[in-house]
């Protein structure tokens, strides 16, 4: 078991007084929910069943029937997981000397203390607890937990295998709960089409749920119909539909997708649509793009596509692409995801072209795009010059550290051909994320850290003196500058290029020239009085 106690009262009760020991837990998901819950107590607590050779502890090794008051009286666990707790084997479990049908009773006895507390408000179950305990006997015992427990506000389960049985009774516990804000299944083994129904038609009475996980769970086209349906009802601000690395799950078709695609054209809440790996159709996809596209009230933020199209399911043609992307054209979306997909150069310029325009666009993921050459990774920065909006472009795996695509990269962020073309370069990219480290051409990476300034007048202003006034070529230029932007220049060259004022002296001979005669001849004129 691990907990981390970040409350600020000292006296706040610990449930490590038992045989288990304290230890840290993953600080950004602590981070989230701090950051959603304005009531977070700051206690978590994990039961954790990875075999781990240097701290051998069996929860199930505890008698919960008379330890249950470490969970079951405890006001201040807020946060509980229960993770992996059966092993590969049951000889992993000899130097517990319990026998398998105490720890079955134990596991029981466990989940009823968990159920009898009233403070959590995460809980997280994921794999199975033990030999001879199925998930029909965990939900079961936890049924009156969900229904009763008015501060639950997160219920995750994964990695189960689930009966009809077992998702009437989860869908019977969900509908009773009023206090849920996110519920998520992950690979559920067992879980049909039918039984799927029931437990999303039992959230659509609960119009609390803001947040929906069904992640690597076979959607199939009767599924699709049931949540596009519960898609016009629920205020959902995040719905997760994502597949696995074999891509194996998800058997939707285009009218399946299609249905979905309708829903989102009614939803007025979503923020957040993540379909990463989940295999869908060419018209699948369109249909998804073009309802984000007709909804004008929806304000989605953030669209996962990440290696939707690696099935050979969904392979849009260049056309295809240059569609998809004008339905996004004019979308509010703040974060779009669209790596390991098949975008060719033919799609860059239709692609970047609705970038352009996506005016509150701040992030951008392309990774891994491997039909992308060095040539369009290169149109991609060219054409990208004008963007005023993106700040952050994800780019592992792709060749971007070859010269010609740094030098349309260069070029993009500041093209010193004239003061007008530097003003019109992009001062707003300001992270690119790839293993190319910039050590090539550090000029790029001082270009992004002057990007990152919020004031964009300035920025173009210190790109204008750095990269044109001051290059050698130009510095003649000024000694006819207007007077009155000469401290801007000094002051520039004083903070960041100290070691060029003399350059500076010798650019402007007349101006320091004139001063020194003026003084002198002040000079001589004291002298003769």
């Amino acid at each position: 078991m691990t907990s981390n106690n970040n409350s600020d009262d000292a006296s706040v009760e610990s449930s490590s007084s038992g045989p288990y020991d304290p230890c840290d837990f993953d600080e950004e998901v602590l981070e989230y929910i701090k950051a959603n819950d304005p009531d977070w107590g700051a206690f978590y607590v994990t039961f954790n069943g990875d075999a781990n050779p240097n701290f051998r502890f069996d929860p199930l090794s505890i008698d919960w029937e008379r330890e249950n008051s470490a969970i079951s009286e405890s006001r201040h666990i807020k946060f509980l997981e229960i993770r992996d707790l059966q092993q590969q084997t049951y000889e992993e479990y000899l130097y517990c000397e319990i026998t398998k049908e105490d720890r079955v009773e134990n596991a029981k006895a466990f989940y009823r203390s968990v159920a009898a507390n009233r403070s959590i408000k995460y809980l997280a179950v994921e794999g199975n607890i033990t030999f001879g305990l199925e998930m029909k006997d965990t939900v079961a015992i936890l049924r009156p937990f969900v229904q009763s427990n008015n501060k639950l506000r997160s219920l995750q389960l994964g990695h189960f295998t689930m009966d009809a049985r077992t998702a009437q009774t989860l869908a019977s516990a969900l509908s009773n709960s009023g206090s849920l804000r996110s519920f998520g299944l992950k690979r559920c083994d067992g879980l049909t089409g039918r039984a799927m129904e029931k437990i999303i038609n039992a959230m659509k009475v609960q119009t609390n749920i803001a947040e929906l996980r069904l992640d690597e769970i076979d959607i199939d086209d009767a599924v699709g119909v049931v949540l596009g349906d519960a898609l016009t009802t629920l205020s959902l601000k995040s719905l997760s539909i994502q597949g696995d690395y074999e891509m194996r799950f998800g058997s939707i078709s285009e009218a399946g997708m299609e249905a979905i695609s309708n829903g989102i054209s009614h939803n007025t809440t979503l923020e957040t649509l993540d379909f990463w790996r989940f295999p869908i159709t060419v018209n699948g996809g369109l249909s998804l793009a073009e309802a984000i596209s007709n909804n004008s009230v929806l304000a989605l933020k953030k669209l996962i596509l990440t290696c939707a199209v690696r099935s050979a399911q969904f392979a849009p043609s260049p056309e295809g692409w240059a569609i998809f992307f004008d339905y996004l054209s004019n979308s509010p979306l703040q974060d779009l995801q669209l790596g390991g997909n098949n975008i060719s150069d033919d799609v860059i310029p239709s692609m970047v072209e609705c970038l352009n325009s996506m005016t509150s666009l701040t992030d951008l993921c392309l990774w891994e795009c491997s039909n992308v050459t060095t040539s369009g990774w290169s149109d991609f920065f060219r054409l990208l010059k004008n963007n005023t909006s993106i700040r952050k472009c994800e780019m592992y795996g792709n060749p971007i550290s070859n010269v010609s695509v740094v030098a349309a990269m260069s070029s993009a962020l500041c093209d010193g051909t004239s003061v007008e073309s530097i003003f019109s370069s992009n001062h707003t990219l300001s992270r690119i994320e790839s293993l190319f480290s910039f050590s090539t051409d550090p000029g790029i990476k001082l270009l992004l850290k002057m990007n990152e300034n919020d004031d964009k007048v300035e920025v173009a202003r210190q790109k204008i003196i750095k990269y044109y006034f001051l290059e050698e070529n130009n510095l003649h230029e000024l000694g006819r500058m207007d007077l009155g932007l000469l401290p801007r220049v000094l002051g520039y060259v004083d903070k960041y290029e100290p070691a060029r004022l003399y350059e500076l002296v010798r650019a402007i001979p007349l101006l320091f020239h004139n001063n020194e005669e003026v003084i002198g001849t002040k000079r001589k004129r004291k002298r003769r009085a």
